[in-house]
């Protein structure tokens, strides 16, 4: 070959490696381009899955609150929005209102593609996130425990709705009244959080001296909303012939004959009902009837004068005469002026003066709005229910839920069931657009003489011939909610809010029951979502 074909050559080789290495080196640009870009779209996820989770719990009210918390926390993660071409989105999903739906866009620089003119790919990822709210228990109206008001005119017995607070109507009965125990009393007697013990002085492990608390919702519009309480005061009251305590059933557990102090608190949420962090007093409404050592003597509530479970008659220990006291059987007014939101009621005894106090006080609520419709008060995922029962079929509202919670499971937990004379038996009645059917359940228990477990059971029984078969003991109830759960609709005629549950609650004798209810939708209530 001549010298000059080789010289030849040999240029066209470099030529060929050139631009072979020109194309190598650009192909290795794009993959580390790319390389770069995934890693940066990582963190945009990690931003806005941080951004849908910090905002959803300010759903469904609060949704501008719920934007800024999210755009707050993106902010955190490196993207702020509006500053250096990113764009943070949050907005409440239009078909299930307590999901958020989170957009993060942002540019990311290249590298090498900047040889090719391109000096930014857009990254964008979206996040949504649910927030399984506390679940609203008791009652889908505008007043909450309020039951029969058993009176006795001596060999007889007559049962008297509660009156409508502030005017001379009636409210029916919800088959509850609302009740605690206080701070002396004893786990086993069916409040669960508010005793401090559990059997002599060994403490109650579930002890909880915040007590318990109801939400209060007005609606927009409102400028002058109340709260009331029905029969707020400690007033023992006697038996009926039948066995059941007359009035609301308020009573000594036992033979105390000490004050019993009940503390009434409303708080104002403040546009975050789901957290208590800022809650403020509502200034007026910090209630405390203290020290209460009184019994009704002369009114139809007196009845045999046994004014405990263990027959104390009220005739020493300075008890006073509460029969003629205006807010026994009676309406107190809380709270007035109240503005437009959601407030929190919370009821304690745990008053250091309650320590060897074992006594139960029954009482009711009622919220007004005074012109727009819509005030709700309801249980916030607990609550402690006292039914003073006669021979018959009691049924109560237990909670609401909605059909965003299909293909979830149902959680209902209750404590201490069957203290009543004769059987108890209750069962689960399910929400449909036609009316309520019985719903089949699985279940298991802590403790006490009935059966620990149950699958696809129709009903449960609690008492069996006076023998409460879950003393001190919880059962816990699942259901599966199918993924057709609310598909026709959820508003039994008659209704007024959709998904409703209810509880039947049979006994063959007369008797009172006091029980811990806790319901809840099974699963982290705030995790993210699939987009």
């Amino acid at each position: 070959m001549s010298r000059a074909r080789l010289l030849d050559d040999r240029g066209q080789t470099l030529v060929v490696f050139a631009l072979m290495l020109t194309l190598l080196l650009g192909f290795t640009g794009l993959v580390a381009d790319a390389s770069w870009f995934e890693v940066n779209m990582i963190r945009v996820q990690r931003a806005a899955d941080a951004g849908a989770l910090a905002g959803v719990v300010f759903l469904p009210s609060n949704v501008s609150g719920a934007v800024t918390a999210a755009k707050n926390e993106a902010s955190k993660n490196g993207f702020q929005d509006g500053v250096g071409g990113v764009v943070v989105t949050a907005a409440q999903d239009p078909v299930n209102d307590k999901v958020l739906r989170v957009n993060v866009t942002a540019p990311v620089p290249t590298f090498f593609a900047r040889l090719f003119g391109v000096a930014n790919f857009t990254g964008r990822r979206d996040a949504r996130a649910e927030f399984v709210l506390p679940v609203p228990m008791g009652s889908p109206q505008d007043y909450l425990g309020i039951y029969k008001l058993f009176q006795t005119g001596g060999s007889e017995e007559d049962v008297h709705a509660a009156p409508n607070a502030g005017s001379g109507t009636t409210l029916a009965s919800q088959g509850f009244w609302a009740a605690v125990i206080t701070r002396g009393g004893q786990h086993q007697n069916g409040d669960a959080y508010s005793p401090a013990y559990d059997g002599g002085t060994n403490p109650n492990a579930q002890y909880d001296p915040s007590g318990y608390s109801y939400t209060v919702e007005l609606p927009g519009g409102t400028t002058n909303g109340e709260v009331w309480l029905f029969d707020p005061i400690f007033c023992a009251v006697g038996h009926a012939p039948s066995g059941s305590y007359l009035g609301t059933g308020d009573h000594w557990i036992g033979n105390a004959i000490d004050g019993v102090t009940t503390e009434f608190r409303l708080w104002d949420s403040n546009g975050t009902p789901y957290t208590s962090d800022d809650d403020t007093v509502v200034p007026g409404t910090d209630v405390i009837f203290n020290d209460q050592n009184q019994v009704d003597r002369s009114s139809t509530y007196a009845g045999d004068r046994r004014y405990s479970d263990g027959g104390y008659n009220g005739s020493g220990g300075g008890t006073s005469n509460c029969s003629g006291d205006p807010y026994h059987n009676n309406w107190f007014r809380l709270a007035s002026a109240l503005s437009a939101g959601m407030y929190r009621l919370q009821v304690t005894t745990s008053a250091a003066s309650n320590l060897s106090v074992s006594a139960e006080n029954m009482f009711g609520i009622q919220v007004k709005s005074n012109g727009p419709s819509g005030a709700r008060v309801y249980g916030t995922t607990r609550m402690a229910v006292y039914d003073n029962l006669d021979n018959a079929t009691s049924t109560f509202y237990l909670a609401q839920i909605p059909a965003v919670h299909a293909g979830k499971t149902l959680e209902i937990r209750f404590f201490d069931p069957g203290d009543v004379g004769g059987d108890a038996t209750f069962r689960i009645r399910k929400p449909t657009s036609t009316g309520y059917v019985y719903q089949s359940f699985n279940y298991v228990a802590s403790g006490g003489a009935g059966p620990q477990s149950g699958t696809n059971v129709s009903s449960l029984q609690t008492a069996i011939g006076g023998a409460s078969q879950y003393q001190n003991a919880w059962v816990t109830i699942q259901i599966a909610l199918p993924a057709s759960y609310g598909v026709g609709g959820l508003t039994p005629p008659g209704e007024t809010e959709p998904g409703w549950w209810k509880i039947e609650y049979a006994i063959t004798r007369a008797g009172n029951d006091t029980t811990t209810w806790e319901v809840s939708i099974r699963g982290n209530p705030v995790h993210l979502i699939v987009p």
